[in-house]
């Protein structure tokens, strides 16, 4: 745990501080750059075993690294996926965490569960599943939580992952992508996740999916899953042409999708998505609704 005075005062303040506030601390220009300087000399490089100080995963335990992953440590990190989960999680769910990371969301979605629910963590990358696996043992959740060594795509078998800079993020890529350099590549499992639920006899009651635009053919290999048992889904959106097959997808499905913002505002088309975003999609007829306030 960080010890220094300067880390002690950002841990105090931000299990004091709402979640907008604490946001609003990263939008200050030079006082933010001040801030992060100060903070990234007052903390160790390298992980720690740190308790998160703020938001809805106050009190967990992690491994991170504070000089790169300070919003996961003050509790700023996703806090509309966060409050997706408080609202949508119920006890007793079985949740999948499509393109799990370190676990952040994974402990989230298995404190919402509660002891008679189950998390499904599907992450294909070696370092991440180290400490994905670490974290969950960290809090005692190894019996509430399984980690599957794989990426989730349309098809099982196995794919290339292309790695981002930071090879702690990347996506399916096909094979014959030659302009990526080899040193980016990964050979990877890959499972769709109709096969996947069937197999193991556990369908999801609530999907959180970020991966990192391979969201249209995660979509296509549960088509099944989405029909039968109406999933209700939390997806990260990465691009223009992400947005459009997600969007195809999930209305062949008959979903009503929602973008993750205040009030849960009704989407009417793909064009309404730009970029990056984070969308809910529920399905039709199933009584729920996305309301908010």
């Amino acid at each position: 745990m960080p010890t220094s005075p300067m880390a002690a005062a950002a841990s105090w303040l931000a299990a004091r501080l709402p979640t907008w506030a604490l946001l609003g601390l990263y939008r200050l220009g030079p006082v933010t750059r001040l801030l992060r300087g100060l903070l990234n000399r007052a903390v160790l490089p390298g992980l720690s075993e740190v308790t998160v100080a703020g938001g809805r995963l106050a009190g967990a335990r992690m491994l991170l690294d504070l000089r790169e992953e300070k919003d996961l440590w003050l509790g700023s990190y996703e806090p509309l996926v966060l409050e997706a989960i408080g609202r949508f999680a119920r006890p007793g769910m079985t949740a999948y965490d499509v393109g799990a990371h370190i676990g952040y969301i994974t402990l989230a979605l298995a404190r919402a569960v509660g002891e008679q629910g189950q998390v499904i963590a599907f992450e294909p990358l070696p370092a991440n599943l180290e400490r994905l696996r670490a974290n969950v043992e960290l809090n005692g959740l190894t019996g509430r939580v399984k980690v599957v060594a794989a990426a989730v795509g349309e098809g099982a078998g196995r794919q290339l992952f292309g790695l981002h800079p930071s090879v702690a993020m990347g996506k399916l890529v096909a094979r014959d992508a030659a302009d990526e350099p080899a040193s980016s590549l990964l050979d990877v499992e890959v499972i769709a996740l109709d096969e996947f639920a069937a197999e193991a006899g556990a369908p999801p009651d609530l999907i959180k999916m970020d991966i990192e635009g391979g969201e249209t053919a995660a979509l296509r290999g549960m088509r099944g899953l989405l029909r039968k048992f109406g999933s209700i889904l939390l997806v990260e959106i990465h691009g223009r042409q992400a947005a459009q097959g997600a969007w195809d997808e999930l209305r062949s499905a008959e979903y009503q999708i929602y973008r993750l913002a205040r009030g849960y505002p009704k989407l009417e088309s793909a064009e309404d998505l730009s970029g990056r975003a984070h969308i809910l999609a529920l399905p039709l007829g199933s009584g729920l609704e996305a309301g908010g306030p």
